[in-house]
């Protein structure tokens, strides 16, 4: 359609039609008004903090990286349903309502930082430093592009960031832990625990009952949500990814060179580095006298030790000539063979003698070992400019209404069909769907849509696109006992085990109780009898669960209890054997750390306040219907 119009324009009778087609429009708007157009504002608003504003795209980005960092940390990938059980989806909203206020503040408040500022914390910042210890323009682009932004929008964030950081700890200082508490948690912290324990489960209880047809649909009626047909949606999807274009092995050998040149300093060249140590002089005279003598055979160490030095005052470490701060010292260490002590040199701060310990020479990665990495680059900087033709091609054409079937035969592009999936990227028989593009964030936008809608495409963290049409819906529903039976049979027997396995192991701490050993309840269970000592209260352990953990210091010495274990049909049963205050020495040890732990406690305590007070003073209003659309929840 917009070619169309750009067509148009280029002929006479073209421009009158195009000027009577938009005075028909501006004469409709004149005559019923524009109300309409305008009744979608504030449906990308999720909150308002006084004036500013945040919208639904900061909130489901928040909300996906707020996933994937769940995912590392669990090494799984963590569905929506499973995020919002948890309560993640108000954790990113107060997260972004604190960030705001803090951000309305500062401008009120007239805050900033300078660009040169952000500008050298991020070329000395070690996240992006390459191979020769500087800063690497390509790592900084990878980062950024994996972390969705761009130059600007990083550097726009990172102006934020400081001046938030200005004023939290204007506000939160450093407060000082009361001797009284920091001497308490200590040694709350590191009382240790010796006990002994058996572990059991379903297979020490008889076999699981088989319920009659009644108990059955009892059970059944009273769980019936349990059991009901989520939503289901049918789409089609179109993706476009840098890696997709442009194969890598298409690139020229000739222009992969160019570009190893080009980065042949920077990225694939590792400096030289060496073991320097230096002894610094106020005079000449001094420098000479020890030069010679270490030249005539004294050992370093024996005059570091004469001058009441420890080692680590001479000592650099293995560096890289770009980082000794002094040009002369920097020279004369890398101008030495291994052991060998330079002669006197007149440094900035005296005259100094240097020695060189282990020299590691620079390495050059070679061209061809790095030239799979070179046009898997190239590919990906190719297939993005593709992509910005492609990505214009098919928005005019969505613009003109035509399906996205019809858009991905005439350009062609690969059009995938997903006849039925639910949330959480599954179909209806519980497989997985492999391979779903941006898969939180395409599903989220394909449960927030419907029938007709036209979408904006999903950007991907690779700097691609994905376009969908949802195509059809099935509505979440209860589904009859006899498609579910074996789900609910499964179900009640291990509700049933459950309370099995809660009563046995009620019975057998009554039986410790009572004066049975714990050996008798290992043998009366066919299990052994396991032992642990020096258990705290933060341990971890592959055998105890954490429940496990908290149960063996809510009882006194000599006491039993039973807890379950990392599965919900095993128990575990023990007693403590032992309990100990940490010796002196260790609780000494600790209180150092734990009077950190108690005023960074305090500091965070004092910004969340200032926050929650700030937030108060602007005012904080939520839309929990554009949070549903934008998980896709409603």
């Amino acid at each position: 359609m917009m070619d169309g119009f750009r067509k148009a324009s280029h002929s006479v009778i073209g421009r009158i039609i195009i000027t009577v087609m938009f005075g028909f429009l501006i004469f409709s708007f004149a005559l019923w008004g524009i109300g309409d157009i305008f009744r979608g504002y504030g449906q990308r608003t999720v909150a308002t903090v006084g004036k500013t504003e945040i919208d639904t795209q900061a909130y489901r980005q928040a909300f996906q990286n707020e996933l994937q960092v769940m995912a590392r940390r669990y090494g799984h990938a963590i569905t929506t349903e499973q995020a919002l059980g948890a309560g993640v989806d108000r954790e990113v909203l107060g997260r972004l309502v604190s960030e705001a206020a803090l951000d309305d503040k500062a401008h009120a408040m007239k805050l900033g930082i300078s660009d040169e500022s952000i500008v050298k914390k991020l070329l000395t910042s070690s996240t992006f430093v390459g191979a020769n210890g500087q800063f690497d323009k390509a790592r900084f682009n990878d980062a950024l592009r994996q972390a969705g932004y761009t130059e600007a929008s990083f550097i726009a964030e990172q102006h934020k960031l400081d001046v938030r950081q200005q004023i939290i700890q204007s506000i939160s200082g450093l407060p000082v832990a009361p001797s009284l508490i920091s001497d308490a948690m200590t040694v709350y912290a590191n009382e240790e625990r010796a006990i002994e324990y058996v572990a059991f489960g379903k297979d020490q209880l008889e076999a699981a009952a088989t319920p009659d047809e009644a108990t059955l649909k009892k059970f059944y009626d009273e769980n019936q949500s349990a059991f009901r047909a989520p939503d289901y949606r049918k789409f089609v999807y179109v993706s476009l990814s840098p890696t997709d274009l442009v194969d890598p092995e298409s690139i020229a050998e000739a222009d992969a060179k160019a570009k190893y040149d080009t980065d042949l300093a920077t990225r694939y060249t590792v400096a030289e580095t060496r073991a320097v140590r230096q002894l610094i002089f106020q005079t000449e005279e001094d420098a000479k006298a020890i030069a010679d003598r270490l030249k005539a055979g004294t050992a370093f160490d024996d005059v570091v030790a004469e001058r009441k030095l420890q080692k680590a005052d001479t000592d650099l470490g293995v560096v890289e000539k770009s980082t000794i701060a002094d040009p002369a010292v920097a020279d004369a260490a890398f101008a030495l063979e291994s052991n060998a002590v330079s002669d006197v040199i007149k440094g900035k701060f005296g005259f100094i003698l240097v020695t060189v310990g282990e020299i590691k020479p620079a390495t050059v990665r070679s061209f061809e070992s790095a030239l799979p990495e070179i046009r898997a680059a190239l590919s990906i900087s190719k297939g993005k400019e593709m992509i910005r033709d492609l990505h214009d091609k098919i928005e005019d054409q969505r613009a003109s209404a035509k399906p996205l079937p019809e858009i991905a035969k005439d350009l062609p592009l690969k059009l995938v069909t997903l006849d039925a999936v639910d949330r959480s990227g599954r179909t209806p028989d519980g497989t997985a769907i492999d391979g779903i593009p941006e898969h939180d964030a395409l599903l989220n936008a394909a449960f927030s849509s419907d029938v007709g809608v036209d979408n904006e495409a999903v950007a991907t963290r690779t700097g691609g696109y994905v376009w969908f049409d949802v195509l059809g819906i099935t509505p979440a529903h209860d589904r009859p006992l006899d498609e579910v039976k074996a789900q609910v049979l499964s179900a009640w027997q291990d509700d049933d085990t459950n309370g099995k396995l809660a009563a046995k192991a009620a019975e057998l701490v009554v039986g410790l109780s009572s004066g049975k050993t714990m050996q008798d309840i290992a043998a009366s269970l066919g299990v052994e009898v396991k032992t642990l000592t020096g258990l705290k209260r933060n341990s971890k352990n592959a055998d105890l669960s954490q429940s496990a953990i908290g149960q063996a210091f809510s009882v006194p010495e000599g006491g039993a209890g039973f807890a379950i274990g990392h599965q919900a049909l095993e128990r575990i049963i023990l007693r403590v054997t032992k309990a100990d205050v940490a010796a002196s020495a260790t609780g000494l040890a600790e209180t150092g750390k734990m009077t950190n732990e108690i005023k960074n406690s305090l500091s965070d305590d004092y910004a969340n306040a200032y926050v929650g007070e700030v937030q108060k003073e602007l005012g904080v209003s939520v839309n929990d219907k554009v949070i549903g659309m934008a998980l896709g929840t409603n």
